[in-house]
């Protein structure tokens, strides 16, 4: 079964819109040569769900990208709660699909928490991408190792974790578009509402994750240095993320909030330098980080600690999991400098790992293992 010309549903716990993660990067480039139909996480779940039938809504992004919308029927509180929506809202989604003439399709699950029995939403085949360390805290993410017929990982730390599931298992890792490399020099002239220039970036969701005592500290010490945030806050409880981001204690933190995915190259571009100041404290911070091959089209130079993934990228990364060393490179790069080479081997770099490459490679694997239904 060839990657193309297909129909193919994708699940994902985070709903489709501006911010991208990697299971709306992974839709958009799989609808170049496909039908996709994303299925956001459900809305809230309101009482009068339980004696009514909820509808679905489709929306569209393009010809051939949909995004549709359902509720759950009932709350979920208990396993046994959980099983029983999941099977109805399976149900309701695959005949809501064959009243659109839609009967042949993949399931491609980014979701841990739901719609974990591709069988019953009538996959023919299916595969679950595991992006994130999830610690099987969802009932189902180990549902979806005992019923997908192929686990894809973007690292063998998660595969690790899935050793128990008699199910082949890949390295399928995060990808970039090769339309993030290229730069349209109007947009670039007019991307201006970041508020600063020379400046230090931070690309993504602001919450828990973040080392928000590093990053006060390089405020402090840079106090020259404007920082700029480009992306959602959903704030910790901590003395720190307050002062930084609702008392806005620092002039050089340039806060934006969030901006379309397609636009960020825009802002890296601009960018003197991008951070990755993570708490690796946070078990699942210790992989990598994936707003990396972002800032890496743009041959930016990135700071942060030493993600797992990017040991064999010393050279072209500044990475040290001690937060003094981190500001001490980042110190001597603002005052020094940088190998002007650099730039050019971090893109190279990046253009290793397009998605023509990466889908190329799950084309080969899917394919290995769907002869039968050729």
């Amino acid at each position: 079964m060839k990657l193309e010309n297909q129909t193919i549903l994708i699940t994902s716990n985070e709903p489709w819109g501006d911010i991208w993660y990697s299971k709306q990067n992974y839709a958009y480039e799989l609808s170049k040569k496909n039908k996709v139909i994303f299925i956001n996480p459900p809305t809230q779940w309101k009482t009068k769900n339980i004696f009514s039938n909820p509808s679905i809504q489709q929306g569209h992004y393009n010809d051939n990208l949909s995004f549709i919308n359902y509720e759950n029927f009932l709350p979920i509180r208990s396993n046994f709660l959980n099983r029983m929506n999941d099977k109805w809202v399976a149900k309701k989604i695959k005949k809501w699909l064959h009243q659109q003439g839609i009967t042949d399709y993949i399931v491609w699950a980014f979701d841990p928490n739901r719609l974990y029995t591709p069988k019953q939403l009538g996959a023919k085949y299916s595969i679950y991408h595991c992006v994130d360390y999830y610690y099987f805290q969802y009932l189902g993410e180990a549902e979806l190792c005992k019923n997908t017929d192929l686990i894809f990982s973007t690292s063998q730390k998660f595969l690790d974790e899935y050793t128990q599931f008699k199910k082949p298992q890949y390295i399928v890792p995060h990808g970039i578009s090769s339309e993030e490399f290229p730069i349209d020099p109007k947009e670039l002239e007019a991307t201006t509402d970041m508020g600063a220039e020379d400046y230090g970036l931070y690309v993504g969701v602001i919450d828990h994750r973040m080392d928000f005592d590093l990053l006060e500290k390089a405020l402090q010490r840079f106090s020259d240095t404007p920082f700029v945030f480009v992306g959602p806050l959903r704030l910790p409880d901590r003395a720190a993320a307050r002062r930084i981001f609702e008392e806005k204690k620092y002039a050089n933190a340039h806060i934006i909030g969030p901006r379309h995915f397609k636009t960020l190259k825009y802002y890296i571009k601009k960018a003197k330098f991008c951070i990755s100041f993570m708490d690796m404290e946070y078990h699942a911070n210790i992989v990598h980080h994936h707003k990396t091959l972002v800032y890496l089209t743009q041959g930016k130079p990135i700071f942060g600690p030493l993600f797992t993934e990017y040991v064999d990228m010393k050279d072209i990364l500044y990475m040290d999991n001690n937060g003094e060393a981190q500001l001490e490179m980042l110190g001597n790069f603002i005052q020094n400098g940088e190998d002007p080479s650099l730039e050019a081997k971090r893109i190279a770099h990046a253009k290793e790992h397009t998605f023509e490459s990466v889908l190329a490679r799950a084309n080969d694997i899917i394919q290995q293992h769907t002869s039968h239904l050729d």
